[in-house]
């Protein structure tokens, strides 16, 4: 007893060690993540950043014509272009802000409550700016086509100093500290150091299109295309140099870097973000889903935004981390599992039939090593593919996990709220009306015509006779359910579709309807899809079970007298109730969760009228986006499925 309540205590401790684990991980998981969304929305689809770290505003640029500003996630002020924000230049200490606009102006704005102070017609699409450090001259790139761009220099008073053209495209500007020559970086590669009037100085060749150009402190920092950094003066001497992982071929936009000039963000088109740190080690990556465009940074965090209503900002500290946090994550992971191998040796221990049922399995499994050692890939396959996600879903079904919260550090637990939901919004319920008609009659459809028509072709004499109408039959499985379905819904077209049709030649136009768009008639004519209902699979199982039943039996029945309604009703259908039997179950699960016919013809209208409960389930997985609402109908939709399926089994179970 003394050594029951040690393996007792053990078990005890193993799983208390494993909670510890899972909980650490997900605290580990929360370090890593590094990504916070800040409370700003513009409601447009953001483009460009300046931050004022002294009275904390953000201003945000969009690519819809509207530039907002937000003091503490509170929006202060807000005006209109007529193009896109391209970039934002703060100069916090003058209370003033530029702002280079598609529609061919730099506005200057007054930054404290966005008065408009200055408008300077470029009459180009502006997408670049820069002024100089005592603010007397203000430095714009136009662009006019995909390869002529022009620099511009204008006075503070908005009057045009200088200006040169160039035939091939332009990306970025800034001004050096002598406030009278620029950098200028362009399509081929190439950092220039020109005066204002265009002479060349210096050229420093990057080797590949530079898509932006950025100032940090003392230094400049350009992106290449293809993924290439580089971090020089404005004499053009390089400090450093280095290319990412890019291998997913993304295209990179966009560059950011901390305030000390360690830690390198970068945004590509496709929505990744890298981050590399003091020695262009590659620490971090998201996918955040879309185009990233421009980067800010202010106190300790650097912000992001993108082609969408968002503002995500990232912690140095945490970058800083990042890399130890992601090794922890890793071998706690691993390490989790253990406790709980542990606790259920512990438990084996403990119980005495346990012991020795598992003693047996072990030595029986210990005899058929081999098999289980070749058997041990297929089950690790359906473990990853089939029951990893379901322990997933039942996990996260009391969670808020969603689009939006989309990562564990980010996931809430909610107890039954989305189960809750289930039953507060009502469309669950509407479609399981729908969906006992479709069980009923598909239950029907199974055990009439297939069964007549296996029964029929199986009582055809001659074997080439059997083998063609058998062939007939089975033929159109072979022809994709989406082009079935696409073909019905042709023929329930209101105005050329077949149906209507043969209705107006029989002089029938006041049956005529709009089929699928009428909810009197729409749930029926989803039922009667594939008329006349031979359907190959329970076809071809029917009359596998005929075949099996032997002709010795049927002879005797014969030699009794028996018709071959007697034969039929008597011997052969008692016979096949197994084959019954399967279809029937296979049926429920299909008709349960099937929704493709239904989505292709009336995606679940008109209103809901065609709503089921799989139909429900995957329009919140795919298109509304809330993932732990969906978990949560699976497992309910799960359970309705396992019950209907155990109570068709005690119904048809055979007795002695």
């Amino acid at each position: 007893m003394k050594i029951k309540k040690i393996w007792l205590l053990s078990a005890i401790i193993c799983l208390v060690l494993g909670l510890g684990a899972i909980w650490g991980l997900s605290v580990i998981k929360e370090k890593t993540e590094g990504l916070e969304d800040l409370e700003v929305s513009t409601g447009k689809k953001n483009h460009s950043l300046a931050y004022d770290k002294e009275k904390d505003i953000l201003y945000i640029g969009t690519h819809d014509k509207v530039l907002a500003a937000f003091e503490k996630g509170e929006e202060i002020w807000r005006t209109e272009g007529t193009g896109s924000f391209d970039e934002l230049v703060l100069r916090a200490d003058a209370d003033r802000l530029y702002a280079a606009n598609e529609d061919g102006h730099v506005y200057v704005y007054q930054a404290s409550d966005g008065t408009l102070l200055l408008d300077i017609d470029t009459r180009r699409k502006a997408v670049a700016v820069d002024v100089s450090e005592d603010l007397s001259k203000i430095a714009v790139i136009t662009n006019t086509g995909s390869n002529k761009s022009s620099v511009l220099v204008y006075s503070a008073e908005g009057e045009e100093l200088a200006g040169k053209n160039y035939t091939i495209l332009v990306s970025g500007v800034q001004y050096c500290s002598d406030g009278e020559t620029l950098l200028i970086s362009n399509k081929r590669g190439e950092v220039l150091r020109i005066t204002e009037d265009g002479e060349v100085l210096d050229t420093l060749k990057t080797g590949y299109e530079i898509v932006q150009m950025i100032q940090n402190g003392d230094t400049y920092w350009t992106i290449n295309r293809n993924g290439i950094y580089h971090q020089f003066d404005e004499e053009l001497n390089v400090y450093r140099t280095s290319k990412i992982d890019n291998s997913v071929s993304a295209f990179m936009v966009s560059i950011g870097v901390d305030e000390n000039g360690e830690y390198v963000l970068i945004g590509t088109k496709e929505g990744y973000l890298y981050v590399m740190d003091g020695q262009d080690k590659q620490i971090y990556m998201a996918d955040v889903g879309v185009r990233l465009t421009d980067f800010e940074t202010a106190n300790g965090s650097i912000y992001f935004t993108g082609y969408e209503d968002f503002v995500k900002n990232i912690h140095v500290d945490n970058l800083a981390t990042m890399d130890y946090y992601k090794t922890m994550e890793r071998v706690v992971g691993y390490l989790a599992y253990l406790p709980f191998v542990l606790l259920l040796f512990c438990l084996i221990q403990t119980f005495p039939r346990l012991k020795k049922a598992a003693g047996k399995l072990l030595k029986k499994m210990w005899r058929q090593r081999m098999a289980y050692l070749m058997l041990a890939p297929t089950f690790i396959l359906i473990f990853l593919f089939n029951y990893r996600g379901i322990f997933i879903a039942f996990y996260r079904a009391f969670t808020d996990w969603s689009r939006v919260n989309n990562t564990l550090a980010k996931m809430n637990f909610i107890g039954l709220d989305n189960f809750r939901r289930i039953l507060e919004e009502g469309y669950f319920f509407i479609g399981m009306k729908n969906l006992g008609l479709l069980l009923g009659t598909g239950i029907l459809k199974t055990l009439t015509v297939p069964l007549a028509v296996a029964w029929l072709v199986h009582s055809i004499r001659g074997d080439k006779r059997k083998y063609l109408h058998r062939f007939l039959f089975v033929l159109p499985i072979v022809v994709p359910g989406v082009v079935g379905t696409l073909t019905w819904q042709k023929i329930y077209d209101p105005t050329i579709g077949l149906l209507n049709e043969v209705l107006g030649a029989l002089h029938l136009e006041n049956l005529q309807r709009v089929w699928l768009g009428d909810e009197r008639t729409a749930i029926w004519a989803i039922i009667f899809m594939g008329f006349p209902f031979v359907g190959a699979m329970a076809f071809l199982v029917y009359y596998g079970g005929l075949l099996n039943i032997g002709t010795d039996i049927v002879e005797s029945a014969m030699i009794d007298s028996a018709t071959r309604w007697d034969i039929f009703w008597k011997v052969q259908l008692p016979l096949i109730k197994p084959q019954l039997s399967i279809m029937v179950t296979l049926t429920i699960l299909g008709t349960m969760q099937d929704f493709n016919g239904i989505f292709i013809m009336t995606g679940g209208g008109p209103g809901t009228s065609t709503y089921v409960p799989a139909l429900e389930l995957y329009l919140n997985a795919s298109q509304f986006g809330r993932y732990g609402y969906a978990s949560a109908l699976g497992i309910v939709l799960m359970i309705f499925i396992l019950i209907v399926t155990v109570v068709k089994n005690a119904l048809t179970k055979e007795r002695d």
